[in-house]
């Protein structure tokens, strides 16, 4: 009898062991699972710190239409409210700079060109935009919110997109190399996008000159061969300096137009790997580009209290796990990739809010009173 009851209690024990194995492992699994985003409470301080936007465009033209202007006129009420906005670019020649390698040498010189501390003493900051964004706020507090929010303890903070691009679509090497820690990022945007740069100049410019310093070493073929600064970024803050660098996974500060996530049943042929699978979340090699569904249903829209493009959430929408991981009110929007078409028309849109807002009736009219650099 004894010998029965010692069997027992070694195959409970056995079975509570394996069953406690099992519950870890979910545990572990799961804890990628992206999070619902909750936004940060606002300070209430006064900010000591003081903030710079730059942005690299040398095109004219419908071009330049589509994108500077639209970034002037949507960061209009942010300039009025002090915020120095400036196109880095503005008469400069690409080609004559180095083609793609211009970017960070003007960013740099730039940088260089900013004071060193604020007039109350405090740290100065840089926002690096690309030219095919546009603002979505027209309040500075909201801007350090969100980057405050999104940076942790770390001085600057990448933005990051759904799926995987370093200047080519990621191959699996790639992959193993960068986003092998995929299954723990706190949403479905894990890929950084270099768009948008945020960060104490100092730091900024570290990464600046190491990049240049070392471009050769970041040069795609994937059409012709180039400097690419999404690769050259990418490797910067996940293998040279990652103490110094986050991330903006709930693309709160920025938010992409690119819009993937697995079909299920898995649909094969798509060129984009995004964060995906069942329990283990792991890569998905082929992603949809769901940008042109979402956007027929009504994901993004013109909020026309304020003119800022929103996204909006309801239940058994497509991707909704997915979407809910991120802002519904980001700061900038990103025209990258899969997103560009529905860049333009929200660009568009945006801007037309904008000029009847403001009692412009054409955009010749706003630029004769416009404040921001072109």
């Amino acid at each position: 009898m004894a010998r029965v009851e010692e069997y027992v209690r070694v195959r409970l024990c056995s079975r509570l062991r394996v069953l406690l194995q099992q519950v870890i492992l979910i545990v572990l699994l799961c804890k990628g699972r992206g999070k619902i985003y909750e936004p940060c409470p606002m300070k209430t301080t006064k900010e000591a710190r003081e903030l710079y936007v730059a942005t690299c465009d040398t095109r004219s033209g419908w071009k330049e239409f589509q994108a500077l202007k639209t970034w002037n006129l949507t960061g209009y009420v942010l300039n009025k409210k002090g915020l120095a906005m400036k196109n880095v670019c503005t008469g400069r020649n690409w080609g004559q700079l180095g083609g793609f390698l211009t970017k960070p040498l003007l960013y740099l010189e730039h940088i260089k060109s900013l004071p060193k501390k604020s007039p109350q003493n405090g740290a100065v900051y840089v926002i690096l935009m690309d030219s095919d964004t546009f603002w979505a706020s027209s309040d500075v507090a909201a801007i350090w919110n969100k980057f405050d929010c999104a940076r942790g303890d770390k001085e600057m903070i990448l933005s990051t997109e759904m799926s995987c691009w370093i200047g080519r679509y990621c191959t699996q090497e790639d992959l193993h190399r960068y986003y092998n820690h995929t299954p723990s990022t706190p949403s479905y945007s894990p890929f950084v996008n270099s768009g948008i740069v945020m960060g104490r100049t100092d730091v900024v410019q570290r990464m600046l000159e190491y990049v240049i310093e070392n471009n050769k070493k970041y040069y795609i073929t994937y059409y012709r061969n180039k400097f690419d600064d999404q690769y050259a970024y990418a490797d910067y803050a996940l293998k040279v300096r990652p103490e110094e660098v986050a991330f903006d996974y709930h693309q709160q500060l920025l938010a992409s137009f690119s819009m993937h996530a697995p079909n299920d049943p898995h649909d094969e042929g798509w060129p984009f790997v995004c964060k995906g699978g069942n329990w283990t979340h792991e890569l998905c090699p082929s992603c949809p580009n769901l940008t042109p569904k979402l956007q027929r249903q009504g994901h993004f829209y013109v909020d026309l209290a304020d003119c800022h493009v929103k996204r909006k959430m309801w239940k058994d929408m497509p991707m909704e796990k997915e979407a809910r991981t991120l802002a519904p009110d980001p700061v900038i929007w990103h025209g990258n990739g899969a997103g560009k078409r529905t860049y333009y028309d929200f660009g568009y849109k945006t801007s037309l809010c904008h000029l009847d807002r403001r009692k412009f009736k054409t955009m010749k009219e706003y630029e004769a009173v416009s404040c921001c650099d072109r």
